[in-house]
Formats: structure tokens, C-alpha cells, sequence
């Protein structure tokens, strides 16, 4: 069985799955990664990225559709992805969620490289809720779904107070009974 970790913009879903792959020995799959390196590879930001991927959901398909073939050609994945909840067989779904001004801090202080680099914590903030209302929008439009809500998940967790080892403990622990590993 995989895990799909999707959620809120700075809430932590790329440091938990690293650190559920070092602890359970998945590989782990990200989308972000492949985006953030499309939109470093463009010249622009993920952000302007979003904004040219509602017109043009090519990107989408073929990030989405590729997930989908991952999940059924290997076992124990960790899909940090936006929407591998939706396409990934077989998956645990995880929903991270964080308060708006947390999740705009740690994106502050994160070393994301030039494309994603902001001058404040408020220039985050708005940053972060332009670029969710635009996924948001997107998925709506192209696949039906809203990917923030809690309904689709077999778990869902606040990270705004918690630390990243104690998401990774209640994610792993919650997978295990999953999968009927207890």
C-alpha cells in the first residue's frame, strides 16, 4: 500500500515524507518537485507556473497520469503531491493541514530557491493563498474534485503546533492499521 501526502502549502508534506521514508523505507514520488523544477527550468515562479496551468492542464495530465501508472507498476510509494489521492491506487490518503500564518512563515524562512523567494512573511502569506485559490480553481475545473476537502482522506492532521516527527508517528501509525501491519 502507498501513502498520497497532500495539504495545505507549508504544512510540512516534504519533510514528513522524507522522514516516513527514511523510517519505513518507501521511495518517495513528488510532484512539487517536478513542478518547482519546470517552473525553475521556464524562468518563472511556481505561482505564474499555476496561472499559465489554467489555461493549458496538459501539465497536469501528464503529472497526474504518471502517478497513476507509478501506483500501479511499484508498491510502497510516497506521493508528496498535490493530487495523488485522486489518481494513486491503492494509497493511505493524508491531508496536512496548518493555519495560514504558520504555513507562511516556514515557507519564509525555507530554502525554496530564487523563484520562490519572498521579502516578508506577509508577501508569503499572499503568495500562498493566491497560489492555493488558483490549484483550488484548477482542480476544480479540470478533474471535478477539491483536493482541500477532509472527506477525501483517510487521515487528516494539524500541523501548525506539531512537530514533524510527531505527524510522521500518527501517519505511520494510522497507515500500519491501514494496512493491517499493527
Amino acid at each position: 500500500m502507498h501513502i498520497a501526502i497532500t495539504g495545505k502549502l507549508g504544512s510540512g508534506k516534504t519533510t514528513v515524507s522524507q522522514l516516513l521514508s527514511s523510517r519505513l523505507g518507501f521511495e518517495i514520488y513528488s510532484t512539487g518537485s517536478i513542478q518547482r523544477k519546470a517552473a525553475a527550468d521556464m524562468g518563472i515562479s511556481t505561482l505564474e507556473l499555476n496561472q499559465r496551468m489554467m489555461n493549458d492542464p496538459s501539465f497536469d495530465h501528464v503529472i497526474d497520469d504518471t502517478v497513476a501508472a507509478v501506483s500501479r507498476e511499484r508498491d510502497r510509494i510516497i506521493f508528496d503531491s498535490r493530487m495523488a489521492w485522486h489518481f494513486a491506487v491503492n494509497a493511505f490518503r493524508v491531508f496536512l493541514t496548518i493555519e495560514t500564518p504558520e504555513a507562511a512563515r516556514r515557507v519564509y524562512l525555507a530554502e525554496r530557491g530564487a523563484v520562490e523567494k519572498y521579502s516578508t512573511v506577509e508577501e508569503a502569506e499572499a503568495a500562498l493563498e493566491e497560489r492555493c485559490a488558483l490549484e483550488r480553481e484548477r482542480f476544480r475545473t479540470i478533474y471535478g474534485v477539491d483536493y482541500t476537502d477532509p472527506a477525501n482522506y483517510d487521515l487528516v492532521i494539524d500541523t501548525t503546533h506539531k512537530t514533524s516527527d510527531e505527524v510522521a508517528d500518527a501517519i505511520i501509525s494510522a497507515y500500519k492499521k491501514a494496512a493491517g501491519e499493527n
